[in-house]
């Protein structure tokens, strides 16, 4: 799982002042400044937050803090659970009861504000992680045996563990903060294609372990033509998520 980590916690990091600037707060895994949030995913703030020490949350803590390095993030005025901070990045939860629409955002240092922005969230909007921003995009995914998928194509007809955000509403519902530590479905019908084909979904809710993180189960499609690396895509109750690239031998 340290993939999964790895996605979440990195970061650009850069020195700078203090001075109150615009946050500008993007759907983590697509990373296009045009798309929403949606509640209880993970979401990145960019701007520019002054000396801050880079820091993040460790799994091995029982919860998410709300403050990291003396830096809180606020949404709709509620503090947000921290993944990861540095001067100019701030990786985050959006609160799972954040409502629909436009919302403020604030960062604040100690009880400095220090930058100012909105954010568009929706009740989902899912996103599948990547591991770059190149053409191919291969995406964080495990294949059924837990062998990184980078390193190990999959076979066709067999399984793969797909990392998103942003897919919604869940039964039992997340916590904010909190390590779900068992599955729970999505509310939304969830579909997948490979290649363009409709895979079959196994399963499409929280990840255990990670706060935030969707985790959606596919079985590859048993077509000669789909090996290499081949577009993959999911999409909750008809919204599409940005495409990834899934590795198939």
């Amino acid at each position: 799982m340290r993939h999964i980590l790895y996605w979440i916690a990195s970061a650009v990091v850069c020195v700078s002042g203090w001075a109150q600037t615009t946050v500008t707060v993007i759907n983590y895994s697509g990373f296009d400044t045009k798309a929403p949030v949606a509640a209880g995913s993970i979401a990145s703030a960019y701007g520019d937050f002054g000396n801050v020490q880079t820091t993040a949350w460790s799994a091995n803590e029982p919860e998410m803090p709300r403050e990291l390095a003396t830096i809180k993030l606020r949404i709709n005025g509620n503090d947000t659970p921290l993944y990861f901070v540095s001067s100019s990045q701030i990786n985050f939860t959006v609160p799972v009861n954040t409502p629909s629409g436009q919302q403020q955002v604030e960062v604040l240092a100690g009880s400095n504000v220090v930058a100012k922005g909105t954010v568009n969230v929706y009740d989902f909007f899912p996103a599948l992680a990547a591991r770059t921003t190149d053409a191919t995009r291969p995406g964080v995914i495990l294949n059924e045996d837990n062998s990184d998928n980078l390193v190990v194509p999959a076979t066709r007809g067999s399984v793969v563990q797909v990392f998103a955000t942003g897919c919604g509403a869940t039964n039992p519902p997340a916590q904010d903060g909190l390590p779900p530590g068992t599955v729970a479905p999505a509310n939304a019908s969830v579909q997948a294609y490979v290649s363009w084909d409709e895979a079959e979904v196994l399963y499409a809710g929280l990840q255990p372990q990670f706060p935030g993180v969707c985790q959606v189960n596919i079985r590859i499609p048993q077509k000669d033509y789909i090996t290499g690396d081949v577009p993959l895509f999911i999409k909750a109750n008809g919204v599409a998520s940005n495409p990834v690239s899934v590795r198939v031998q």
